[in-house]
């Protein structure tokens, strides 16, 4: 059965009919295709483990102040960059006045904007900290699923199938972590330090009739402060070659294997928007970090700045909205029942879905999704593993979360969420329809997003895994000619 409409994100038609997979079935549990189909095909995106049907996901909430709850512990990896980080360059500006009229005494008007620029420096500061706090949050969640799965792989090293799933995991995972460490952790940490001390040397210079004040204020505000934002670009020009090569390279071996033409043009289109997001993020780190060093004695070099700082906030916007997305980690579960799906397969099924749940109506079919039953929308919500974000959604929600305390908690300040319980508290009258207009408002919404998110993922899995299949075969190919 073929779903009418487009992909939410890179709207091209899917390759071929999708068999929807049955309400009572796990989210990814479906065998490897017993017949010898292509090595492509035999690449699995997701392992999953079927446990015990009495063993269900459970998310907890922390009671706040107000009625209000929050998550206890994130247990998703999180598109959660910050729009506000998009101006962090903006810092860089804020010594304008400080260095422009560098004059003793200080005009009035001068000492006005050196206030403000002074202020707006400091406080880009609470940005940076903030991003930091959402990015280390990412990088341990990605670093405990690093270091499981290389368990895995160890434990597992004669099974080449599994080795080669858990390779292409362990090389996605690595590239998340560099974008969350050089992206996000070293550019909160150098630009949120350097706007720190852009801050105090501009406020210093209000002050610049004492020649040490002075002094001081031009070192703070001028090469010091502004050199941090130079080392990042450096650092950051250096992530981004890597990035522009490595996309290059997958995307050559893309156009060497034989996937549908549409799945071809959706990893193109996924390559492509990773490099040109490199490009420009790596060229404008490097011109901004020179122009934050000539503004230190240069009028001009603010001229050169100001499209730096356009640029960065579109680049910040670019990431959020075409590129970054969220997902579920693998958890430290057992391998016993492990079961492996077809990363195309897993493609067509989050494209269903996303043509399904974006209309103004849910258009799935009754075998996946009953529109009319909360019932069956909670167990379609558990089985995709969406149970954290939903949990979040009632948690905001002002009619759901009045609903949330019903809950007993006897004296603890934390509730547990899972499927029986949320079920239980749909039987009473007066939440019923309460519940089922949220979940399917939660469908319509994060549920069409985070099936995006899926996709996005999965693109770059499999990208990963044909570029990693081709790079064997290289391999292998050298070593039966020396030995020949």
């Amino acid at each position: 059965m073929s779903l009418p409409g487009d992909s939410s994100d890179t709207l091209i038609t899917p390759p071929s009919p999708i068999h929807p997979k049955p309400q009572m079935e796990h989210d990814h549990e479906l065998t490897i295709i017993e017949s010898e189909p292509p090595k492509l095909l035999r690449e699995a995106s997701d392992i999953t483990w079927q446990e015990s049907l009495e063993i269900q996901d459970a998310v907890t909430l922390v009671r706040r102040r107000r009625g209000r709850f929050r998550l206890l512990h994130q247990q998703q990896f999180r598109n959660s960059l910050l729009a506000s980080v998009g101006y962090l360059e903006l810092a860089n500006a804020g010594d304008f006045a400080a260095n422009v009229w560098n004059d003793i005494p200080v005009p009035t008007f001068a000492a006005v904007l050196m206030g403000i620029g002074g202020t707006l420096a400091l406080g880009m500061t609470f940005v940076a900290v903030q991003d930091y706090r959402l990015s280390r949050r990412n990088v341990r969640l990605l670093q405990d699923e690093k270091e499981h799965l290389q368990r895995l792989r160890q434990y597992h090293v004669k099974n080449p199938e599994l080795v080669r799933v858990l390779d292409s995991r362990l090389g996605v995972g690595m590239r998340e972590i560099g974008t969350e460490v050089v992206d996000r952790i070293f550019m909160d940490i150098l630009l949120g330090a350097g706007s720190i001390l852009v801050g105090v040397g501009t406020l210093m210079a209000i002050g610049g009739a004492n020649r040490r004040v002075y002094e001081a204020s031009n070192l703070l505000s001028g090469y010091i402060g502004n050199g941090l934002a130079a080392a990042f670009g450096l650092v950051n020009a250096v992530w981004s070659y890597y990035l522009i090569q490595r996309f290059r390279h997958h995307d050559a071996a893309v156009r060497k294997s034989e996937p549908s033409g549409d799945i071809r043009r959706r990893l193109h289109a996924r390559f492509r928007r990773f490099q040109w997001h490199a490009v420009i993020n790596g060229v404008n780190g490097l011109i901004a970090g020179a122009a934050s060093m000539v503004t230190a004695t240069r009028w001009w070099g603010y001229v050169v700045l100001i499209p730096c700082i356009i640029s960065l906030i579109m680049c910040n916007y670019f990431w959020r909205k075409k590129i970054g997305y969220d997902r579920p980690v693998l958890g430290h579960v057992s391998l016993a029942r492990m079961q492996l799906t077809p990363l195309i397969e897993d493609l067509e099924y989050a494209i269903a879905m996303q043509r399904g749940l974006s209309g103004p109506e849910i258009s799935l079919p009754q075998t996946i999704l009953r529109p009319s039953s909360y019932e069956s929308i909670l167990q379609f919500i558990v089985q995709n593993r969406m149970l954290e974000i939903y949990a979040d959604s009632l948690a905001h929600d002002k009619k759901t979360r009045s609903i949330l305390l019903e809950i007993s908690t006897s004296t603890s300040n934390q509730i547990i969420i899972t499927h029986d319980i949320l079920l239980r508290l749909s039987v009473k009258h007066t939440n019923t329809q309460i519940l089922l207009d949220h979940a399917s408002r939660f469908l319509r919404t994060d549920g069409v997003r985070i099936f995006t998110h899926r996709e996005r993922h999965l693109l770059e899995l499999l990208g990963y895994a044909i570029w990693q299949d081709q790079t064997v075969a290289t391999q292998t190919q050298g070593t039966t000619i020396e030995m020949k």
